[in-house]
């Protein structure tokens, strides 16, 4: 992909401090690791939190829908604990 774009102020002022800082040689390469760190620190984080939410919704699902084991605790919860 093959973008031209004209970036004033803080953009700018960010893209020149990466380069000053010796992170980047050229603007170019400047806004590619911008957009790598953001995919790295914003993205991944989504992802990784979605796919935490997909596993954490079957857990202990086996115990959940166990009729045996909802006897056992209606049993205590009557207080009938032989």
């Amino acid at each position: 992909m093959n973008i031209h774009a004209r970036f004033i102020g803080e953009v700018a002022e960010t893209i020149d401090e990466i380069i000053k800082r010796g992170r980047a040689a050229s603007r170019t390469e400047a806004i590619r690791l911008a957009i790598l760190d953001y995919r790295q620190h914003h993205l991944k984080e989504q992802k990784d939190e979605e796919e935490l939410r997909g596993f954490t919704a079957g857990a202990n699902r086996d115990i959940w829908e166990d009729k045996e084991e909802d006897k056992v605790w209606a049993k205590y919860l009557k207080g009938d604990k032989k």
